[in-house]
């Protein structure tokens, strides 16, 4: 099938002239004329009652001329001017799809809906929503949730910037405030699940889109319930999204009265299931594969600190356990499990303390594919404890020092450090988010 010349005279100018691919403004005032402007996909500017939208300033368009005149003001050749000077081949939609739309970023597909019926239907369909998440993660964002004069907001940080240059200061964009105190559960195709801290629920929100589900029940049940461990991730094999909660009576003094439950975004109630299996120091399962996992105290072991994952299947809804890598015989402190390139990841101090290890499991589940990634000697960390949040294609990795509130950059391949340079407040717990038009129907 092919489209019209009207279709590839716009792809056309959008490559040539309109829009510059990796970047996320307009850079020239031509195609904005051409194609109408939307309200954010036709969306509200409110997430409910609770939410405010805080957009950034937009970029100004880029003054220079596309072709001079007397006045110098900006022209544009005529269809029928161009169609006569340089007549242009018919595209096949298979190559506007895959070279064009498809490496566009959200903000200007819910613009591009408007260009003629065939991209609205195509852009809102759910398979070309998930086939540009897969092929759309060249621009991840750091987010966290931060409390700032008395409300609570969600902000971004850029990746690229600390990976390319340390003296250009990375800003932070406001996403939206609330009066309410939310909690970044964690963040998967494009979505983010949101807990709220005095309503006891769960809200799962596209940000680029601005779609939002319905709130959870509360996960409380009575006044002597409170929220250990939890977990949000994706089940891949019925195409739903969920959430796991421990919940404890804390007036049970070995904390041995739990219940575990389950819910589904879409559906109208929570549902038990066998009990958490296990002790940890970390609260938040990382999610990798179909499954949470948290690292665990083995139970039955005479040495205390021995430790094992403990991992949920979310489609069969069952525990299971992930053997940690090979330590060589030597004892491991400060234990901690992340996720990297969609690895699961391990990171410990030697027994000596002067040394930071970090394992990547290639393949989930293999112990064999347990690699050896880095270890920086701890001097260069400042001594501190640090968490890993991103790995660039050429080794470069972003950490975060919570206590000063810092960005780490280690360059795996040349050991050098360095501290870029950060305009606004980090949170203590921060999550790799990639804009998509994903819109699950709950």
């Amino acid at each position: 099938m092919f489209l019209s010349k009207q279709h590839v005279y716009t792809a056309i100018f959008i490559l040539e002239r309109g829009f510059h691919l990796s970047s996320l403004t307009w850079r020239k005032k031509g195609f904005q004329q051409f194609c109408c402007r939307t309200r954010n996909g036709g969306g509200s500017d409110k997430m409910g009652d609770d939410f405010k939208i805080l957009k950034p300033k937009p970029t100004s368009p880029s003054k220079t001329p596309l072709h001079h005149s007397q006045n110098d003001t900006v022209s544009t050749p005529s269809v029928s001017e161009t169609d006569a000077e340089n007549p242009l081949p018919e595209l096949p939609e298979e190559l506007i799809i895959n070279e064009i739309l498809l490496r566009l970023p959200v903000r200007s597909l819910l613009q591009f809906k408007c260009v003629c019926k065939s991209w609205n239907t195509l852009i809102s369909d759910p398979q070309f929503a998930k086939t540009h998440q897969k092929a759309s993660t060249a621009n991840p964002l750091l987010v966290t949730s931060v409390i700032h004069s008395g409300k609570c907001e969600i902000i971004s940080y850029p990746v690229k910037p600390p990976l390319e240059n340390l003296s250009t200061p990375v800003e932070s964009i406001s996403i939206f405030g609330t009066r309410h105190e939310y909690h970044i559960i964690d963040s998967f195709n494009g979505l983010l699940c949101l807990y709220d801290v005095s309503q006891y629920n769960f809200t799962l929100w596209n940000p680029s889109i601005n779609l939002k589900s319905e709130t959870s029940p509360t996960n409380v049940l009575s006044d002597y319930e409170f929220m250990t461990y939890h977990g949000f991730g994706y089940d891949h094999v019925n195409d739903k999204y969920k959430v796991l909660v421990v919940m404890r009576n804390p007036a049970v003094v070995d904390h041995r009265e739990i219940v575990t439950r389950i819910y589904t975004f879409g559906e109208n109630s929570w549902r038990t299931v066998p009990n958490f299996p296990g002790k940890s120091h970390v609260w938040s399962g990382k999610f990798v594969s179909g499954t949470l996992n948290w690292l665990v105290y083995k139970r039955g072991c005479g040495n205390s600190n021995q430790r094992g994952i403990l991992s949920f299947d979310l489609g069969k809804e069952t525990f299971g356990e992930v053997l940690l890598p090979q330590h060589d015989g030597y004892d491991v402190r400060n234990c901690g499990l992340y996720v990297l390139s969609n690895c699961l990841c391990v990171c410990f101090d030697h027994s000596n303390k002067n040394h930071w290890g970090v394992w990547m499991m290639n393949q989930y589940g293999v112990t064999e594919s347990w690699t050896k990634l880095t270890i920086i000697p701890r001097k260069k960390l400042m001594r501190h404890l640090v968490d890993p949040l991103f790995i660039s294609e050429n080794g470069v990795l972003i950490l975060l020092n919570s206590i000063y509130s810092k960005f780490v950059r280690y360059n795996l391949n040349n050991g050098r450090i360095g501290y870029p340079k950060i305009l606004g407040k980090l949170g203590r717990e921060m999550h790799i988010y990639h804009e998509s038009l994903v819109s699950p129907q709950w």
